[in-house]
């Protein structure tokens, strides 16, 4: 494809390249460009691609917001990873064109939420493909796995491979560093789900603020067509307010408070969920092996975008039956004293759901084992270890991806927000192995933070690692 066509559509002041010149593919590091490649300079957090322009010996074209010092070929672009998004989509032919676009978008309920949506398609008969956390899936089958929302070349190239097969709907999750870092630039959504909205990744935007506004600009008519919002949620119910004045078609869904789409009649036990869903007017009565309110509200929001998307309720009635749990999304696992949860909250708003949940499980005590993720957000820990003394019987604190800090480091973190004394392993294993040790008849253990992650990030390396087979072989777990 000519750098001609690529430029479609991008916004640029200066073009020093050959417009003709046939172009081989798209590269953000500069230690991979190859002849007849483009060289996208982004600025990150901790580097500038712009530094690595000279150092490249291959025959390139960087893709820039600032003149290069070296004497090469460049286009000169006023947002370089908008470039980025736009020349990737063109690049694979505008692969999202054709098939429809379900965003969700949140701090909690994302993953569970996009699997339960593209789940309640996939029953209909729909064909799909799914973006996300656990990994990425055409018409059901395991694509690959990367970053929550893939990088602008590998999401179109990803799309591009759905088209191929025939996928009728793509039902992603959305981060909000995907946001800012405008990797979805050129595709709109034709659903846009607001799930919820809590403290997360402080230490990149800085602030509470920063990061719901960060959220909340998605939801414009450039992005998206119609959204789904929560109003239980304060966040929910303020996007609301924005979306009603600048005119973006959206519906609503709630337990609490009116909404056009809410449920009623909502009963949780050992066997799971069930309550009659109103959907516009339209009743489902739904009956769910999923537990907790918190996956009342994701099936709600699932219905409703289902709905949305043309799903009538009788066939939602026959589909929302055969919806099953993420693997390590309030995984339940036994033993012959009792219950052991898998789960992957890594929030203050997660883990209080997640115990509270599991509190109505649980004949006896509530042992907690949970950890904080190093290199992130240091001021949700004491409030964890807070939430976890308050709500459990029994607190395990250990690692959770430690990166580069001090895992004990970590540890004090969480708990200085705890008043009472807890039980602190810096090994997770360890800290899994004394808890499934300690049950009792009755008791229920929760292990939170990793889900169904397979590593510990440790050092800048990823160890081999599993919640759900450390509590199989030592809590004898099935």
């Amino acid at each position: 494809m000519t750098l001609e066509n690529l430029l479609e559509g991008v916004s640029f002041s200066e073009l020093h390249a050959d417009k003709n010149r046939e172009v081989s593919s798209l590269k953000i590091d500069s230690r991979k460009v190859c002849d007849g490649d483009l060289f996208f300079c982004m600025e990150g957090v901790r580097d500038d691609g712009n530094r690595y322009v000279e150092d490249i010996d291959a025959d390139f074209v960087a893709i820039t917001e600032k003149r290069p010092s070296a004497d090469v070929e460049y286009v000169l672009v006023d947002n370089v990873r908008a470039a980025y998004a736009l020349m990737s989509r063109n690049f694979f032919l505008r692969p999202s064109d054709g098939m429809k676009f379900v965003a969700v978008v949140g701090t909690n309920g994302k993953t569970s939420t996009a699997h339960y949506i593209s789940s309640l398609l996939a029953h209909a008969g729909v064909k799909t493909g799914l973006i996300g956390t656990e990994g990425h899936y055409i018409l059901g089958e395991k694509a690959g796995e990367s970053l929550t929302t893939p990088d602008s070349f590998e999401l179109n190239e990803l799309l591009f491979k759905m088209r191929a097969k025939g996928v009728e709907v793509v039902v992603s999750e959305v981060s909000a560093h995907a946001i800012r870092l405008d990797k979805l630039c050129g595709i709109k959504a034709d659903i846009a789900v607001f799930t919820n909205l809590s403290q997360d990744h402080l230490d990149y935007f800085k602030s509470y603020e920063n990061y719901k506004q960060t959220k909340f600009s998605y939801f414009t008519a450039e992005h998206v067509a119609k959204a789904v919002v929560n109003t239980d949620d304060a966040a929910g119910r303020e996007l609301a307010a924005e979306l009603e004045k600048t005119g973006l078609p959206f519906v609503t869904y709630a337990l609490e408070n009116p909404a056009d789409c809410f449920a009623v009649n909502v009963e949780e036990n050992i066997d799971g969920v069930r309550f009659l869903a109103n959907l516009c007017d339209d009743l489902v009565d739904v009956r769910s092996g999923l537990y907790g309110e918190f996956n009342v509200y994701n099936l709600l929001a699932a219905l409703t975008a289902a709905h949305e998307l043309g799903l009538d309720a009788e066939t939602l009635f026959r589909c929302v039956r055969k919806v099953k749990a993420v693997r390590g999304r309030f995984s339940v696992l036994h033993n012959e004293k009792g219950t052991i949860i898998i789960d992957y909250a890594h929030t203050p708003d997660g883990l209080e759901k997640l115990l509270r949940t599991a509190r109505t499980l649980t004949k006896s005590r509530l042992i907690a084992v949970f950890g904080c993720g190093g290199e992130r957000d240091k001021s949700k820990r004491a409030v964890m270890g807070k939430i976890a003394e308050k709500l459990s019987d029994v607190v395990i604190v250990t690692s959770d991806n430690p990166r580069f800090e001090n895992p004990s480091d970590i540890i004090c973190d969480i708990v200085a927000g705890m008043q009472s004394e807890c039980k602190t392993f810096v090994d997770r294993t360890e800290a899994i192995a004394y808890a499934v040790s300690e049950m009792l008849e009755g008791d229920t253990v929760v292990i939170a933070g990793k889900g169904n992650e397979n590593y510990l990030e440790i050092r800048g390396k990823r160890i081999p690692y599993s919640d759900f087979e450390t509590a199989r072989r030592w809590g004898q777990a099935r």
